[in-house]
């Protein structure tokens, strides 16, 4: 569901962040459904806020102390599964920024 044109558009494949911000600059919510890994309605995930805070907090530190760049001719493609994950692995290059 995670990339499915009838729900996302014709450009679901696309890194498109805006599709996520509202015109005047909130953030646009989108139905739990959308979102597989987690489920939706009264039995949705019990660890799903501490896996977003989670993901956030690891983000930040790694776009902070780090340059990443995805290695040229790896091809990106996502598996279908209950847990979210590249078929072959994210190929990056990583630096340290503070040296």
């Amino acid at each position: 569901m995670g990339r499915m044109s009838s729900i996302w558009g014709e450009d679901c494949l696309d890194f498109k962040p805006e599709r996520w911000i509202l015109e005047r600059g909130g953030v646009k919510h989108e139905p739990s459904y959308k979102f597989m890994a987690f489920n939706a309605g009264p039995r949705t995930c019990l660890g799903k806020e501490v896996a977003f805070t989670q993901m956030k907090l690891v983000a930040a530190a790694m776009v902070y102390n780090y340059d990443i760049e995805v290695v040229e001719a790896h091809t990106v493609t996502p598996a279908t599964s209950i847990i979210l994950h590249m078929k072959q692995g994210l190929k990056v290059k990583v630096s340290k920024r503070w040296v």
